[in-house]
């Protein structure tokens, strides 16, 4: 029974935003997709905020081997990791983190007030960024809670502040041409993990131009991709760094989310033309989709391979709903049911469960 209730917090949540879509979005009277974003990221803030230190993989992890360990650092440790890390070629891992932390301890050392920082950190700027690039919010917002609630509502706190700074901050700075803005948060984010340099590449790729033959061609280039994963891998651990995850996983894969990843990369190869005329910006998400693509087959090696695949594939809470909005209208609305029955479905199927941190 408990079981069954705590599915159910997460259901509630979506038939919340759900109904937020229904009079912010859609209703004739009142329109408002701003409010629409506040409305369903304080959801979200609250969910993860509020979460059981249970919840999560990491949750639990980062208070007893992060949290509570820098409560007992002084300000000149914090320095000198910094500087045995990046000026002495030291083992140090993601200082920028434990500053982050200690930081925040200024203020409170209560564990559960910082979930709720790190949750405001991450969904704050998540909700400004559907708001000012999705046409299709609700679509965006149920995509998080099916795909990507899971990774940065409830665990991964480096991964998800570093997210944060270089994808849903740094995507503005990348819109402007704003290179040196962008690199200062890609430098930033990469001392509190290094993962972060991972989307480096999207600054000078983002604008690339789509034609048909290149798509094809990034296609058929998946196969040769996956065939050389390991030596990729090898080669983007060398350069993020953690040593340690090589291999560990070898044989593991993510075959829902690669399957997903090419069914999207399949319509949009059919719809792209329709998709830039109604919608130039698209190209930025549509060339994250192949990065996304290209990186994917690398975690059939190692599942940690997904934290470079994740600063791309976010923008499939972009791409969807302008593959949505490029069918006509009768099409689009069947699109849109089924597009939001089977995100409902794979939610159901995930089984998530669910505390809050007083049960």
């Amino acid at each position: 029974m408990r079981e069954v209730l705590n599915v159910k917090i997460y259901l509630i949540n979506i038939a919340l935003i759900i109904i937020y879509a229904l009079v912010f979005l859609y209703s004739p009277k009142f329109r408002n997709k701003k409010l629409f974003c506040v409305m369903a990221s304080l959801n979200w803030i609250l969910l993860s905020g509020l979460r059981h230190i249970s919840i999560g993989a990491d949750t639990r992890v980062y208070k007893l081997y992060f949290f509570d360990q820098t409560i007992y650092l002084n300000w000149n440790t914090i320095f000198l990791e910094f500087v045995e890390t990046y000026l002495m070629g030291g083992s140090g891992k993601d200082p920028g983190y434990t500053l982050f932390e200690k930081t925040v301890q200024i203020f409170t050392t209560n564990y559960q007030v910082y979930l709720i920082v790190i949750a405001i950190i991450f969904t704050v700027p998540l909700g400004k960024w559907i708001y000012k690039n999705s046409r299709e919010p609700l679509i965006s917002f149920l995509l998080y809670s099916v795909l990507f609630y899971s990774f940065f509502a409830i665990t991964g706190h480096r991964q998800t502040i570093a997210t944060a700074l270089v994808v849903l901050i740094g995507y503005e700075r990348i819109k402007k041409k704003q290179l040196f803005a962008f690199l200062g948060l890609v430098v930033v984010a990469f001392t509190i993990h290094k993962s972060a340099i991972a989307f480096l590449p999207f600054y000078f790729l983002a604008n690339k131009k789509i034609k048909k033959n290149y798509l094809i061609m990034m296609l058929a280039i998946f196969p040769v991709i996956f065939f050389f994963r390991f030596q990729l891998m090898s080669l983007l651990v060398n350069i993020v760094g953690y040593e340690s995850y090589l291999f560990q996983y070898q044989g593991a894969g993510t075959w829902t989310f690669t399957l997903l990843l090419l069914s999207v990369f399949g319509v949009t190869v059919w719809k792209h033309k329709t998709m830039l005329s109604n919608n130039p910006q698209v190209i930025h998400s549509i060339n994250a989709l192949i990065l996304a693509v290209f990186l994917t087959p690398l975690t059939f090696i190692n599942p940690s391979a997904m934290r470079a695949v994740q600063y791309y594939s976010l923008f499939l809470m972009l791409l969807i709903p302008d593959i949505i909005l490029s069918f006509n209208k009768k099409e689009r609305v069947i699109v849109y049911y089924v597009a939001t029955g089977l995100l409902l479905l794979l939610f159901i199927r995930n089984n998530p469960s669910y505390l809050f941190f007083w049960q």
